[in-house]
């Protein structure tokens, strides 16, 4: 299973319209992870044309989105939640939100940084960010196959 991993698409407060890459790499996905700062309804209308869509809400949204999600794919529980508040603790916030799930992977945005590290038995993954002022722009595809580990490749523009 394909899933591309997006985050703080900024737009159109940081970007017009989503780079082309975004949308190449999404046009084989089976879906899309988007983990907030959306800003603008079309960005989700313009990733549904590819592939079924799971959103959270960020802390620069308006939309109504929910705060997060639980996934079960391909025997992998996936929690997804903005992270918004302090950069500096989000992943140990994160940790406590979930703790009860017990996730095999945590996704979330709002550092604009990309990130992934394994803590215990949980995945943590920041996929950078789609409008990231500092012109350092990432993505992630996540590739899901039961009974195998989960494969992760950046995609850097």
């Amino acid at each position: 299973m394909k899933i591309v991993v997006v985050s703080d698409t900024h737009i159109p407060a940081r970007l017009s319209a989503l780079p082309g890459l975004v949308y190449e790499v999404c046009a084989d996905a089976d879906l899309i992870i988007h983990a907030g700062d959306i800003e603008e309804r079309e960005v989700i209308n313009d990733l549904l044309r590819l592939a079924p869509v799971k959103a959270v809400k960020g802390n620069m949204d308006l939309l109504r989105l929910p705060e997060t999600l639980t996934l079960e794919l391909q025997g992998f529980k996936i929690c997804v939640a903005h992270g918004s508040g302090p950069y500096h603790n989000v992943r140990e916030r994160l940790k406590l939100k979930f703790q009860q799930q017990k996730p095999d992977i945590i996704i979330h945005g709002h550092t604009h940084i990309y990130h992934l590290s394994k803590d215990h038995n949980t995945v943590f993954l920041c996929p950078g960010a789609v409008a990231n002022p500092t012109g350092s722009r990432s993505i992630v595809i996540l590739t899901l196959e039961a009974g195998k580990q989960p494969a992760y490749e950046k995609i850097s523009f």
